[in-house]
Order: structure tokens, then sequence, then C-alpha cells
């Protein structure tokens, strides 16, 4: 992965488009649900692809000119492939997951469901954690979550769920 400072203005051409996004964003869904995610890692999840990932992309790829900054150079975002923007998805769950499970899923789960989901290219191991690199520096490594009250109704939920169990 390289990291330059460049004024180039490019077309915005390798932006994804709508019909590309809802894709990515089925597919960020369906691999949540084959990973049996709880709610907050797949909100927190949708939240680093959907809302931070993808709307720094084409800045990050210098597409906006002088504005961008710092351009990210690196063979999973150039081309702008399908099978590349499903890892990031993939990587983003990893990240979520990360920060609000206990036991973070390995790389390794993520590599087996990579394989059978991403259609045009099998990744390896390593290329997660390069990926993991890159997505950290579009996103200008701005993970941060707030979500407490979020996890303390999925804990209070839970509890009211126990409750229920021992009065039945």
């Amino acid at each position: 992965m390289e990291v330059e400072d460049d004024d180039n203005t490019a077309a915005p051409s390798a932006w994804p488009s709508s019909s590309r996004r809802r894709h990515l964003l089925q597919f960020l869904l369906h691999a949540s649900m084959r990973l049996d995610l709880r709610p907050i890692v797949k909100y927190a999840a949708l939240t680093f692809f959907a809302g931070r990932f993808l709307p720094a992309l084409p800045r990050k790829m210098g597409f906006c000119g002088a504005r961008s900054g710092r351009i990210v150079r690196s063979w999973l975002l150039e081309p702008l492939r399908d099978s590349n923007l499903e890892l990031f998805a993939l990587v983003a769950v990893w990240i979520a997951s990360k920060i609000h499970d206990q036991k973070p899923m390995s790389v390794k789960s993520l590599k087996a469901l990579g394989d059978r989901i991403i259609a045009d290219q099998h990744f390896m191991c390593r290329d997660f954690a390069s990926a993991e690199l890159v997505f950290l520096e579009v996103v200008e490594h701005n993970i941060g979550f707030s979500s407490i009250c979020f996890i303390y109704l999925e804990e209070l939920l839970m509890h009211f769920s126990q409750v229920c169990y021992i009065i039945r």
C-alpha cells in the first residue's frame, strides 16, 4: 500500500453506482447472516462500510482533486472491482467483530466465507490483513463507535429474556 500526496483530478467513473452500492450492502448483510453476527456487530459493520468507507473512497482514490489530500494506492483499489469491494465489506465485519465481540472472528473463518461467496476472486489470509490496512487508511483510522445505548438495550433485552425463561 502506498500513500501519496497528489493533486490530480480524475473522473469519478470508477465510483460505485447506486446499483453497485446496493449489491455491496446486500452482500454485507448476507455475509452477516451467514456468520450469525450479533446485531451490534452487523450495525457497526454497516456503518463502517456504507457510512465511512464508501463515501471516503472517491476522495482517497484522487477523484476529488486538490481537496483530496493523501491518496491511497493499493492493488486492492486499482482497478476497483466488485470482488475487492466485497473483500472490504468482509473487512468491515472483521473490524466490527474486533470491537464488539469478546472473541472476535478469525481471519480464517472470514477467508472461508469469502471463498464461498466472493465469486470472482479467492483472497489469501494476508490479503485480508492488507485490506484492513487499506480500509483504515481510507477512513483515516476513524473507527470510533458510540454504541453505549445500543449495547445497554441489547443487554437489557437479554436480561428480560432470561427472566421470562425463569418465570415459565
